[in-house]
């Protein structure tokens, strides 16, 4: 793949970046909106056929998230299409699920029943939530495959070559990049500096990437007049610079962190199952009382 061609395929990556980020503000604001409209003009009741059947649409989604857990267990289910599609599927209904069951309950708590099996969603959609967040740093992609500590590894090797072609010109600046990885990877005594390390990791590796992308202009300016470089010979180098740079710091916190995200996800996953059973049980409690009992 030539410039050119990298260059199109990074500009349709971030229009596709700027596009979904767009939409998931647009759906927000909308549903916010909807829910001070449902607050406070109070259109319908949990109990009328809107407000009862929004609420069995958003259980009955919930109820089916159960379904990504067995296509990853049940070994007859393994010709029943690839797990990714089933994750997104997931996904899709812990969004839309506890939204339905919110809007459900015209945001009132009602009876300790309803109140149970709201606090119990609520718990399911925060955990989520925070599943998707660390699933995000040990896989590629929204629903992609997990990636290995080999392959972590290997894209550092590989920006660090990247680097090294570019600042050749910049010992300073590739020492100091060098220094950043010697720290991310340096074994530490103790919990809390291991742990300080892992949650300040980015924020130092950012901070390095903008104060190194500021020192890589100046030299590539001095090189560019002794080389007699064009103004735009003189801006692709610098751009080409910063790019690399952010890609070997990216690069050194992923693989320095990769473990411990491994780790994080294994111990969400031992709390979030749990949480799942106990909202299907209060769910069919509620089901049930509001059906039978009422």
């Amino acid at each position: 793949m030539n410039t050119h061609q990298k260059s199109d395929t990074s500009l349709t990556d971030n229009a596709l970046r700027v596009a979904w980020h767009v939409s998931v503000w647009v759906f927000v604001i909308v549903m916010v909106a909807l829910a001070w409209f449902v607050a406070t003009e109070r259109p319908y009741k949990a109990d009328d056929v809107i407000g009862y059947n929004m609420g069995l649409v958003g259980g009955s989604m919930m109820l089916l998230l159960l379904i990504y857990s067995l296509r990853k267990r049940l070994g007859f289910m393994n010709k029943a299409g690839p797990v990714r599609h089933y994750f997104a599927f997931h996904m899709f209904l812990g969004v839309i699920g506890p939204i339905l069951v919110i809007f459900h309950t015209t945001f009132k708590i009602g009876a300790l029943n309803s109140r149970i099996a709201l606090y119990s969603m609520l718990l399911v959609a925060g955990s989520g939530l925070v599943g998707r967040f660390v699933y995000r740093h040990i896989h590629q992609g929204l629903y992609g495959r997990q990636t290995s500590l080999a392959e972590a590894e290997q894209l550092l090797n590989e920006s660090a070559e990247s680097v090294q072609s570019i600042l050749s010109i910049a010992p300073d600046i590739e020492k100091k990049l060098e220094d950043f990885r010697s720290y991310s990877v340096v074994k530490l005594k103790g919990i809390w500096p291991r742990s300080w390390r892992f949650i300040t990791l980015r924020m130092r590796g950012h901070s390095l990437a903008h104060a190194v992308r500021k020192e890589a202009r100046h030299t590539l300016e001095q090189a560019g007049r002794e080389k007699n470089w064009s103004h735009d010979e003189l801006a692709a180098q610098q751009k080409l610079a910063g790019e690399r740079i952010d890609g070997y710091v990216e690069a050194v916190c992923s693989a320095a962190t990769y473990a411990t995200w491994v780790r994080l996800f294994a111990l969400w996953h031992v709390v979030h199952v749990p949480f799942l059973y106990l909202l299907i049980i209060t769910g069919i409690v509620h089901v049930v009382a509001v059906n039978f009992m009422y």
